[in-house]
């Protein structure tokens, strides 16, 4: 196979020149999943009666799901619903008016929130209820025991998954192209559209992904470092 470097450096700043557009599909996305996960993770955690289960169902069915089928679901559904659910509400928005990019970013947040969930969830568990008594013992607040005592506990154990679900999220966001949104990957396919390098600009593209990758890592090492001062304190 005959690889050409010129190609590849082609299809490489092809790809970097849509990294904005992957950072802040996975940025909504990833902020999405926090939110909502966290919740769900707390209710579920609770087993608050009636939701609960449901949650969990929620949880299986999305982290089943491939997200390919749901992105193509959601696109369907929002080019077939959207402006009825629109009308109904007596809103002037309708479909044509949504970017296809925040159909790829509603799409997404279904498994992310799922994963994160889960993740948060677990660390949730890792943490004794007698944390929470000791907080109450000395006067503080629910909230207040919260962010000082439980909160850093629960970065020391989600802090490592929370690094690989940034990854993942980031490399998951090359499915957007099922609906017509460009990204790294699709930005670099774009030059092999034109050039027939299409081996080069995955080869492109990957080495992007690889960078961030290793830069997402970096950061995410350095901030478990950075905490692990509460982890001595706590042993």
């Amino acid at each position: 196979m005959n690889i050409k470097g010129k190609y590849i450096v082609e299809c490489f700043w092809n790809a970097v020149a849509y990294i904005p557009t992957t950072f802040y599909i996975a940025a909504l996305v990833l902020l999405i999943g926090f939110v909502f996960g966290s919740v769900i993770a707390i209710l579920r955690t609770n087993r608050v009666k009636v939701i609960s289960p449901l949650l969990d169902i929620y949880v299986i069915v999305f982290k089943a799901v491939p997200v390919n089928l749901i992105i193509i679901a959601s696109s369907l559904v929002f080019t077939t619903q959207f402006n009825t659910v629109a009308e109904a509400l007596n809103l002037s928005i309708r479909v044509r008016d949504i970017k296809t990019l925040y159909i790829g970013v509603f799409a997404l947040s279904f498994p992310c929130i799922a994963q994160l969930s889960e993740n948060i969830r677990g660390a949730l568990l890792s943490i004794s209820k007698g944390q929470f008594e000791a907080g109450y013992t000395v006067g503080l607040t629910e909230f207040q025991t919260f962010r000082r005592i439980i909160f850093p506990q629960l970065m020391l154990v989600l802090l490592p998954t929370l690094t690989g679900t940034i990854i993942g999220t980031i490399k998951v966001t090359s499915l957007v192209i099922l609906i017509g949104v460009v990204d790294i990957l699709n930005g670099a396919l774009k030059y092999a559209n034109a050039a027939y390098c299409f081996f080069e600009a995955y080869l492109a593209a990957a080495l992007v992904y690889w960078i961030f990758s290793l830069i997402i890592q970096f950061i995410g090492k350095a901030i478990e470092k950075k905490m692990s001062k509460y982890r001595r304190e706590l042993a």
